[in-house]
């Protein structure tokens, strides 16, 4: 179960040093907005991508947050600095009643097969845990369980949809296919894995900006550091710098499951 808020309130009160990519307007918002928190967070403002994540690397500055900065160019400044082959991120969202969820595969070039689709919610579940979070996990697909003979790739996805709980399950994680039924798996799970990158990208622009969902950020998931990738389109970023600073205090000392 996720307790996003008792994060943010942690993140309140840590005196990290939260590195964010963005213009000036914005970043003095930002900082506006966090101070009066109350919070002793040091935010420091980056214009470039790689200036940014090099800080991270070095450890000059605590946890990054991408803010305004291009996408596609920070994940390729991440893959170069950390050596890493893929990005794997995973957005923290509240929906429109006040239920946290993790939405996993938010990148177009996410989850484009079966192996990279396990490995990021493996990875996604891990990194999660590390909080104290045991996460209910959903997997969705490309249709309902009845609608295998609708054409080749819809089966495809059904059937990957069920090797994947399954596969879950037998790792220990209480997992289960929900096909096409995005609105259950959201109602009763605290993991949605989607059936793949583009859809992924297509469920959380549509909640997130034509619906009332809240999206704290997506934190990169197979990267020991903490970086959280953020949607160009907010007004500020307050709540993911103490959302990010949240992660860092809260992977060091567990917090205690809701």
């Amino acid at each position: 179960m996720i307790d996003v808020n008792a994060l943010l309130s942690r993140g309140a009160r840590s005196r990290v040093k939260v590195g964010i990519g963005g213009s000036s307007e914005v970043l003095a918002d930002t900082k506006r907005l966090v101070a009066s928190s109350g919070s002793r967070i040091q935010i420091v403002g980056f214009e470039q991508p790689r200036d940014l994540v090099v800080s991270l690397k070095r450890g000059e500055i605590g946890v990054a947050v991408r803010g305004t900065l291009s996408s596609s160019k920070v994940l390729q400044c991440l893959k170069d600095e950390f050596r890493l082959k893929e990005v794997m991120r995973a957005a923290v969202l509240e929906d429109s009643h006040g239920k946290p969820f993790i939405l996993a595969q938010v990148g177009i070039d996410e989850g484009i097969d079966y192996p990279s689709r396990i490995r990021l919610a493996s990875a996604t579940i891990e990194y999660f845990s590390r909080l104290g979070w045991n996460l209910k996990t959903g997997i969705l697909s490309k249709g309902r369980l009845e609608d295998g003979s609708r054409g080749r790739q819809i089966r495809k996805s059904l059937e990957e949809g069920e090797t994947l709980a399954k596969t879950l399950r037998e790792q220990g994680t209480d997992a289960r296919h929900y096909a096409i039924l995005l609105e259950d798996a959201v109602r009763d799970c605290d993991l949605v894995i989607a059936p793949d990158g583009v859809s992924g990208n297509l469920i959380f622009r549509s909640l997130h900006f034509v619906g009332a969902t809240r999206a704290y950020g997506a934190p990169v998931v197979n990267l020991d550091k903490v970086f959280v990738d953020t949607s160009r389109g907010k007004a500020d970023f307050s709540d993911s710098v103490l959302f990010a600073a949240g992660l860092a205090e809260s992977r060091s000392k567990p917090m205690t499951q809701a």
